[in-house]
């Protein structure tokens, strides 16, 4: 994802090719070192499943399976809400992103796409539309 992320340098016109190439490898590169750092930091062996776990989580106690709209247990977001919805949306476009929201679906996905429309005013756009909740888990 790393390498994804830098992605966009391609349509930068004013990066010549050698700084296309040189940003987003070298920036894929620090930014494997700086997660490396981090995920050691906070003995994190598979992010994947770190996020995962981060996500059922929130699931499960801050939206409740479902029973709330949002963490804030009022019909608008809190900070709490942004602040998650911030991270997932700052990933949008890479492998992330799809298996947190995408694939994964149920409760999440439907909080994501109301996010989307208080944050963003539109509707969330998703190419893939399948997935579980922690109630299908169970």
């Amino acid at each position: 994802d790393s390498y994804n992320a830098f992605g966009y340098v391609e349509d930068v016109d004013s990066f010549s090719g050698l700084q296309k190439v040189s940003i987003r490898y070298l920036g894929a590169l620090a930014m494997h070192f700086a997660a490396s750092k981090i995920k050691k930091k906070r003995n994190i062996t598979d992010e994947k499943e770190a996020l995962k776990l981060a996500l059922d989580n929130f699931e499960c106690e801050g939206l409740k399976n479902g029973a709330k709209l949002f963490s804030s247990g009022i019909d608008t977001p809190d900070m709490g809400d942004v602040a998650v919805f911030g991270v997932l949306y700052s990933v949008r476009g890479l492998n992330a992103h799809s298996d947190s929201i995408q694939v994964r679906g149920g409760v999440v996905k439907a909080w994501y796409d109301r996010m989307n429309l208080q944050i963003l005013g539109k509707e969330a756009e998703h190419r893939i539309k399948l997935g579980l909740s922690c109630k299908n888990e169970k």
